[in-house]
C-alpha cells in the first residue's frame, strides 16, 4: 500500500447491484487499501451506520471517522491518500 496512512482499515459502504460499489472493492484490493466491507443491503446494522454519517448513498468510505463519497477512483485516491493501480485510475 502507499501512502494510505489510518491506522484503522477504511471502512466501505456498499450495497448489493451497486456497480460503483463494486469497482471501489475492486480497486481498493488492487491498490492495497486495508478496508472492511459493510454491505447494506438486508443488514439493518451496516444501514443504519451509514445512515449516522447523514449520507444515504453507496460507496461510502469512512477513514478515522471521515466520509468520503466513492465512485471516482481518482478523486477517492487523491482524498484518501492512496495510489489507485486500476486501469482507470488515471481517468476521472
Amino acid at each position: 500500500m502507499d501512502q494510505f496512512g489510518a491506522e484503522e482499515p477504511a471502512i466501505l459502504y456498499t450495497q448489493t447491484g451497486c456497480a460503483d460499489s463494486a469497482r471501489v472493492r475492486a480497486c481498493f484490493r488492487r491498490s492495497g487499501v486495508p478496508f472492511v466491507e459493510r454491505n447494506v443491503t438486508g443488514d439493518d446494522e451496516a444501514a443504519a451506520a451509514l445512515h449516522a454519517t447523514g449520507i444515504f448513498a453507496t460507496p461510502l468510505v469512512v477513514v478515522a471517522g471521515r466520509p468520503v463519497v466513492g465512485g471516482r477512483l481518482p478523486a477517492l485516491a487523491a482524498s484518501l491518500g492512496f495510489v489507485c493501480r486500476c486501469p482507470e485510475g488515471g481517468r476521472g
